[in-house]
């Protein structure tokens, strides 16, 4: 509207009532216009709601997220599972190179290229080479498993250390393509 002074102003003539705000959604309301804490005039109930997503709150998103994720790590295990040997020969390897590793005839790398990293950093410590008997393929008793989600087992191998009978408890994920020991305790 022309003013006195030529300039044209953004105030509506007096006694003119103001028009409606348009209907935007809050994307496009830039960040300089929203009030404090982040909410703008659409926000407030002045124009349409927010699309899906910016109005969830930050935990609801982290869980769409997380099941975003945990489908498609579920899609690859499946797929994975086609083609890798049963997890009670890859637990029965496993346990039996453990102890190898314990007795000093193998070496620790060996075991590093199975387990996950988060694993490994832990084990690392605890393996201890302290020599003592190389353990034999007729040392292990038995090895049960359990694969209620294909690729994901739970397994126990069973090995006669001795006079004892010592059970190496592991958790097998196919995520990666290949068997990987993301869980470990003997």
């Amino acid at each position: 509207m022309p003013t006195d002074s030529g300039v044209a102003s953004l105030a509506p003539a007096t006694g003119a009532p103001s028009p409606p705000l348009p209907n935007v959604s809050a994307a496009v309301v830039p960040l300089a216009l929203r009030g404090r804490w982040g909410r703008s005039p659409v926000d407030s109930g002045l124009g349409s709601a927010a699309p899906e997503g910016l109005s969830q709150p930050a935990g609801e998103r982290q869980r769409r997220a997380h099941e975003v994720i945990e489908a498609q790590r579920a899609a690859a295990r499946r797929a994975a599972r086609e083609h890798l040997p049963s997890p009670a020969e890859v637990a029965k390897e496993i346990a039996l190179a453990l102890f190898e590793v314990e007795a000093g005839r193998r070496s620790a790398a060996q075991l590093e290229r199975v387990c996950s990293p988060e694993l490994w950093d832990m084990l690392e410590n605890q393996v201890q080479r302290r020599g003592g008997p190389l353990p034999r393929s007729s040392d292990l008793l038995r090895v049960h498993f359990q694969e209620l989600v294909p690729g994901l087992a739970n397994t126990v191998a069973l090995v006669q250390r001795g006079p004892r009978v010592q059970p190496v408890a592991m958790r097998l994920d196919a995520c990666s393509g290949r068997w990987l020991v993301t869980e470990l305790r003997y």
